[in-house]
């Protein structure tokens, strides 16, 4: 189907098969620029995951696609892998030398940008089902910000022309992303060093 080939262009299935490469590789470089590609949508599945399991509701919605009729099962079977990418990629680069950073983050900016222009010119905001029924698509956020996420200023440019819309939702998206990994890192490399991972530090 149209809508599973879609799925795959999406930074977090996407990010799945070239870390495979890099850890092939031995390319950590490539593996933590996977790592902070897709770090706001991570974390921001614990957000809502937390918030579900202690109030019964999910704050942020991120998730919220899940409970679509519209949303193919492969995608629901696969979603998983948020939860273990990034501590997976943070334990497999301290393995090595350091967790590089500055790097990686070189790398996942890159990507990003060329994924939203591909993205933004090649696939539909929504795409017609089995059933004719509307399969919202929006891949990569290169649209809008998901429609179940309702913080005013991150849609505030949603819809716009993509002169006007790309540059907005990569500024935010890319420092979010490095911010976000950066914290993950922070939480994890203590106790990895504990364990005697000799490459638990930061580095460009």
């Amino acid at each position: 189907q149209a809508s599973d080939i879609y799925q795959l262009m999406f930074s977090c299935n996407f990010s799945m098969p070239v870390a495979g490469v890099a850890i092939l590789l031995r390319r950590p470089v490539l593996l933590c620029g996977q790592g902070i590609l897709v770090a706001v949508d991570q974390v921001l599945w614990y957000v809502d995951l937390l918030g579900y399991l202690i109030t019964g509701k999910l704050p942020i919605k991120v998730v919220g696609y899940l409970l679509w009729p519209s949303t193919p099962l492969s995608r629901k079977i696969t979603c998983f892998h948020h939860l273990l990418f990034e501590p997976l990629v943070i334990c497999l680069c301290s393995r090595g030398t350091s967790l590089p950073i500055l790097r990686g983050f070189s790398v996942a900016l890159a990507q990003t940008i060329v994924c939203q222009m591909i993205c933004r010119y090649t696939t539909p905001l929504e795409i017609k089902g089995d059933r004719d029924e509307l399969c919202y698509m929006n891949i990569n956020l290169c649209y809008e910000a998901f429609r179940d996420v309702k913080l005013a200023w991150i849609r505030r440019y949603d819809g716009a022309q993509p002169l006007v819309y790309l540059p907005w939702m990569l500024w935010i998206w890319n420092l979010g992303n490095l911010l976000l990994f950066v914290a993950i890192a922070l939480c994890l490399l203590p106790a990895l060093r504990l364990f005697g991972a000799p490459g638990a530090y930061l580095a460009a």
